[in-house]
């Protein structure tokens, strides 16, 4: 599909106005306008056409409408592998869809098969095509902004995905992996949650075992914490030995001197390094400047050689162009006297021909007065059966809409009636015999619904009577089944009719009567399209014509056109001719003009360029100083980078000094700690074992030991299935992004050459879950999307989306890029690689291209259409 035109009627500022862009080409079409031009406003129009039913009042189509209100009109030529198509849809009042074949103007459909005609046209993902290829403005990124249009692009780009791709594994490609999938989720849901958590008959299990551990635990912690006391008392003891022997504070405080020492020496030579670097960007800043003062001196000298040889080639040239100047004067004026004298003719001949043809349409119009007598009488006759009709109408109030009230009203008194009945007590009778059941004197139905309210008594025959006490609906209930069944009488009063059924044949007549009006104004169009007055005026006119008419012999008009076309050949020879000297001597002229100001300019750029390079007779001189000046400061440069790097180079690590001062210094201070901690231990172990050492828990825990194995048998064998599950998933996961990077390589391919363009030696990484590139590898360095800049994002964003209409093309699918100010971030040199991308694209593919950066994107080229606004 390829778009043509677009036109608007009524939408937002263009109220009461029909805008239209035409003349859009098949490949590259930018419009660029300023802000508030209403380019965004076409790009919704288009989004809406496309992918909104023409019954809706979403918020996308109410968004559409102007202030002043009424209804939104929206059409688009396209072109298809059928033929031309427009498109064309009415939102919010008169809804309707239609679709027109261009060729012969028929209508091939109209409202819900238009709607099917575009679904069929777009493919299976309605929205897809949407989502991957359209840009709207100040989207830059590659998700669009709600959860729905989020599903809908991930629906859209793995069926892309899928479907080029080709059926790689019927299992682990598609759809139905998805299904295996979700049952042994579901399988393993019903033993742990999905972060692993266990529940059903796991937890059961694992809570009895872990109720045994506890209790198994906390005995055999207490029999472990006895032996562990009395070990780890010892240990302590050892510890305060070891952390008060006069060896180790010695060693620790001889660390500590030995480290502020090297320090100290690191920061002095680091000190000497800055002087030496100071030093070298100084001689760097004076070898610069030298050389740019040779360079400018050079370049002057081959200006002033260059601006000679412009000067005396400028002369020749000149000189030349005056001579052919005055030769082609002398061949225009003859040429012009031939073309007057051919002249002269043709308007003899055309005379001739013009006093026949007046007699021709003369006789013509005797003709037409008699047919236009014959569609005048027929037009009066269908004006009146229109107006019949009309009169129904208009006298009718059951319209559409008020019909859809009354259905909506009864629906919903049906819907509040059946509330009551659903909580309310009901009685069904079902006799055998010619006795009945009566309630207050009446005879109870047979077979029939009762509904009963509070008490109801019942009687019998030959037996007595029953009581029955049901609950009432309450009373809101009540008031809001009474309110409905008001608001459905008010509407049937409004036209007259008794009942639902009644109202439908009520609103059935005036249907009918607006179709025979439909179809008698259809008819009146045709026969009278500007009215039966404009047909009594064209008589009235045919009748005038009709009045030269005589009926004497007329000329052949073959022959007094062949003489007008004779004549007018050898006029048009005769002004090819002058038109040719014209054009010659003009081009002349032009040339010497041209010639003589290449001439000013080759002296003024000599004069310059003198100024430049100064006077002749030093520019040796000059040059050697310059030469001299730029090799000494060249040396002065070498020598301090020679004492940097060796200074450099002979620098202590301060970062190694530090860091073994620092430990010194920790390792002073934790000692200290250590024996602290330590001592507090020893004393609370001597507690512990104290406490422990009177209670008998062996025999306790060796009865635990026995239960706690039966319990983990158990759940040992739940484990085991919720592993084999776990592994299972794992496994199925791992086929099916196996399976994902083959569906990668089509969208890969199709954007490999397009990133070229900006980064020669870049890949993207593409992610398995969201199908869309997640980093950027370039120059052996992988970065992840979130972290590159805005204007790399950008560019990112609409190469992948290049590559999916590629992708679409590929399977016939041609459907347009639009793009609403979607390069925002790119700077300069990026937005040209950008351009060269979307031109290399354009050229099997439609881009339409919507921007406010008027300057920017003059350099983009491609067909720049035509925008047009005009009255309703």
């Amino acid at each position: 599909m390829k778009i043509l035109a677009l036109h608007l009627s009524n939408v937002r500022k263009f109220t009461g106005q029909r805008a239209s862009i035409t003349g859009i080409g098949t490949g590259i079409t930018v419009l660029s306008e300023a802000n508030e031009f209403g380019k965004s406003t076409f790009f919704d129009a288009i989004h809406a056409l496309f992918f909104e039913k023409y019954s809706t009042a979403s918020k996308p189509v109410k968004s559409l409408q102007p202030y002043a209100g009424g209804g939104v009109e929206i059409s688009a030529d396209i072109a298809t592998d059928q033929g031309e198509f427009r498109v064309e849809k009415r939102f919010l009042a008169r809804k309707s869809a239609k679709v027109t074949r261009l060729s012969d103007n028929t209508t091939i459909a109209q409202d819900d098969e238009a709607e099917r005609w575009i679904a069929a046209l777009l493919g299976s993902a309605s929205d897809g095509p949407a989502g991957l290829l359209w840009v709207r403005q100040g989207l830059v990124g590659l998700e669009p902004d709600t959860a729905r249009e989020k599903t809908q692009a991930m629906d859209a780009r793995r069926d892309l995905l899928s479907s080029v791709a080709g059926e790689i594994d019927a299992m682990t490609g598609g759809r139905r992996m998805d299904r295996v999938m979700r049952a042994v989720a579901d399988a393993l849901g019903d033993l742990a949650t999905q972060r692993g958590t266990k529940r059903g008959v796991w937890k059961q299990a694992a809570d009895d075992v872990a109720a045994l551990e506890a209790e198994f635990a906390t005995v055999n912690a207490q029999v472990t914490a006895l032996n562990a006391a009395l070990v780890a008392r010892k240990q302590a003891e050892s510890t305060l030995n070891r952390l008060d022997s006069p060896e180790g504070k010695t060693r620790r405080d001889t660390a500590l001197a030995l480290a502020k020492t090297a320090l100290d020496a690191a920061r002095a030579h680091a000190g000497l390094v800055t002087v030496a670097r100071q030093d070298h960007d100084l001689a760097a800043l004076h070898t610069k400047a030298t050389r740019n003062d040779l360079d400018s001196f050079l370049a002057a000298l081959d200006g002033l050689q260059t601006a000679q040889t412009f000067v005396n080639k400028t002369k020749t040239a000149s000189d030349q162009a005056k001579i052919d100047t005055a030769t082609r004067k002398l061949s225009l004026d003859h040429a012009a006297a031939q073309h007057q004298t051919a002249l002269t003719a043709v308007a003899i001949a055309r005379a001739a021909l013009e006093d026949t043809r007046v007699q021709i349409t003369a006789r013509k119009a005797r003709n037409d007065a008699a047919l236009l007598t014959t569609q005048i009488t027929k037009a009066q006759s269908i004006s009146t059966e229109r107006d019949t009709a009309n009169a129904v109408v208009k006298a009718s109030g059951a319209t559409p809409a008020w019909l859809q009230k009354v259905e909506t009203a009864a629906a919903d008194v049906a819907l509040h009636t059946n509330a009551i009945s659903a909580t309310a007590t009901t009685l069904r009778v079902t006799y055998d015999a010619a006795a009945r059941i009566t309630q207050n004197g009446a005879d109870l139905p047979a077979n029939q619904p009762i509904v009963l309210e509070g008490e109801t008594v019942l009687r019998l025959p030959g037996i007595g009577q029953v009581s029955i006490f049901a609950q009432s609906a309450g009373p809101q209930v009540k008031a809001t089944l009474a309110a409905a069944q008001v608001k459905l009488d008010g509407l049937l009063a409004q036209t007259g009719a008794t009942d639902v059924p009644d109202a439908r044949r009520i609103a059935a007549i005036r249907a009918q009567a607006q179709i025979q009006f439909d179809r008698a104004q259809g008819i009146l169009d045709a026969l009278a399209p500007a009215g039966i007055a404009a047909l009594h005026s064209a008589k009235a006119e045919a009748d005038l014509t009709a009045s030269a008419a005589h009926d004497a012999p007329l000329p052949a008009i073959a022959d007094v056109d062949a003489a007008v076309s004779q004549a007018e050949t050898v006029a048009t020879a005769a002004q090819i001719l002058w038109a040719q000297a014209d054009c010659d001597h003009t081009a002349a002229r032009e040339n010497a003009i041209k010639a003589e100001a290449a001439a000013d300019t080759a002296h003024a750029r000599l004069d310059h360029a003198s100024t430049n390079a100064g006077p002749a007779e030093s520019h040796d001189s000059q040059r050697a100083d310059l030469l001299r000046r730029h090799a000494q400061t060249d040396a002065a440069l070498i020598d301090t980078h020679t004492k940097l790097q060796s200074l450099i180079a002979a620098a202590p690590d301060i970062d190694t000094a530090q860091a073994e001062l620092d430990r010194a210094e920790a390792a002073i201070k934790a000692a200290q700690t250590e024996r602290a901690q330590v001592s507090e231990r020893r004393a609370a172990l001597s507690s512990q074992i104290q406490t422990l050492a009177g209670n008998g828990i062996e025999e306790r825990r060796d009865d635990l030991a026995g239960q706690l194995d039966t319990a983990r048998l158990a759940e040992a064998r739940l484990a085991q299935k919720a592993a084999a599950l776990t592994r299972l998933q794992s496994a199925l996961e791992a086929e099916r992004v196996a399976a994902r990077d083959l569906y990668f390589g089509p969208i890969q391919e199709a954007l490999k050459p397009l990133l070229s363009i900006l980064h020669s030696d870049a890949a993207l990484r593409f992610d398995n879950d969201s199908l869309l590139p997640n980093g950027l590898s370039r120059a052996d360095t992988d970065e992840p999307l979130e972290d590159l800049s805005g204007g790399t994002r950008e560019q990112i964003a609409i190469l992948t989306r290049l590559a999916f209409a590629r992708l679409y093309a590929h399977q016939g699918r041609h459907m347009p890029i639009i793009l609403d100010d979607a390069l925002v971030y790119s700077d300069d040199d990026r937005i040209i690689k950008m351009f060269t991308a979307l031109t290399r694209v354009a050229k099997d593919q439609q881009i339409i291209v919507f921007s406010c950066r008027q300057l920017a994107f003059q350099d983009l080229g491609g067909t720049r259409p035509k925008f047009e606004v005009t009255p309703l």
